[in-house]
């Protein structure tokens, strides 16, 4: 006698004069936790697109109790112009959370993102999203900076950032978390404002679909939610992995001098402190500035970019986080 398949429901999240932004439920006979999947919040990201297709159709025979909620994009029209906002809004959408019903086109979209995302009474949140080119694919947690489960949240955050067999990053310290406005990224705000833990998978270069880039964060995804017990795929550790830690994200030195911008470490690779990490040169080839590594670390990712303004940083970087 074969085993029931899951079954596939489609609907929608209309914004008046925003979005309309699609759902596809995949739901196993057999009741258990309850997985919400987020992708292209920010319009010029989308790996985390192919990841949802995939899902879409693996997820039927691999899925073995629960529910998964998947968001193919929270903004379509960010990803049909290939903006990071939404048309028509200049504010980054990831820091609109939990959003605001009358305010701007990107707080009415996360106000409707939020109150569907609560109704579906979550476990976990996945949210998909894309670095750079020249990048490791990774994970980063939320810093959880409030509420009563702020032990709990952060560790379950950690056991399923590290599931997905990536290498795992804390976001930046508390003062500059709070000062970035993360707390109202979508991850950041189920964290800290309703203690449901949620986890940011980074993979891929903007703008287009790279089916490696896919493939890996697909098994990533799988990853976390196997440990969220809802299918049995777990995730190889990747070969990018950085071990040891805690890591936390960390921005690189910047530049005092206008010009093309070379990262010299492959991401990835450890190095000391002290170690000259990147140059500035002139159009000629001089060398304008050598930029060096405050603390030991490695490259996580380097800016989509060749030439460089003054106070810029040369890459996003990992260091110990105590």
């Amino acid at each position: 006698m074969s085993t029931p398949r899951a079954r596939v429901q489609r609907h929608s999240i209309a914004v008046p004069g925003v979005a309309e932004i699609p759902v596809v439920t995949v739901a196993a006979p057999r009741p258990g936790p309850v997985a919400v999947v987020t992708a292209n919040l920010h319009g010029d990201e989308c790996t985390g697109v192919g990841v949802v297709h995939r899902l879409r159709h693996q997820l039927p025979k691999l899925l073995v109790r629960g529910t998964v909620h998947l968001f193919p994009s929270l903004n379509p029209g960010g990803l049909r112009d290939g903006r990071r906002e939404l048309p028509g809004d200049s504010r980054d959408p990831n820091r609109c959370f939990p959003g605001d019903p009358d305010g701007s086109p990107a707080e009415r979209l996360a106000a409707a993102v939020w109150h569907h995302v609560l109704s579906l009474h979550p476990d976990l949140l996945i949210d998909l999203h894309t670095d750079a080119a020249r990048a490791i694919p990774y994970a980063i947690l939320d810093r959880v900076v409030r509420g009563p489960w702020r032990q709990r949240v952060e560790a379950r955050c950690q056991e399923l950032a590290a599931a997905s067999g990536l290498t795992v990053l804390r976001e930046y310290p508390r003062a500059r978390y709070l000062r970035y406005g993360l707390d109202h990224s979508l991850p950041g705000a189920l964290v800290n404002g309703e203690g449901i833990p949620a986890v940011t998978l980074e993979v891929g270069p903007r703008r287009v679909l790279v089916p490696e880039a896919v493939d890996i964060a697909t098994t990533a995804a799988l990853g976390v939610l196997t440990a969220a017990a809802v299918v049995d795929c777990p995730a190889p550790t990747h070969p990018s992995r950085v071990g040891g830690g805690p890591w936390r994200r960390e921005s690189g030195p910047r530049t005092s001098h206008p010009g093309v911008l070379e990262v010299i470490p492959d991401p990835g690779v450890r190095f000391p402190r002290g170690e000259v990490i990147g140059r500035v040169r002139s159009l000629d080839g001089r060398t304008l500035q050598e930029l060096a590594a405050a603390a030991d670390g490695f490259v996580v990712a380097v800016p989509d970019r060749c030439w460089v303004t003054a106070s810029m940083a040369c890459a996003t970087l990992a260091v110990a986080d105590p």
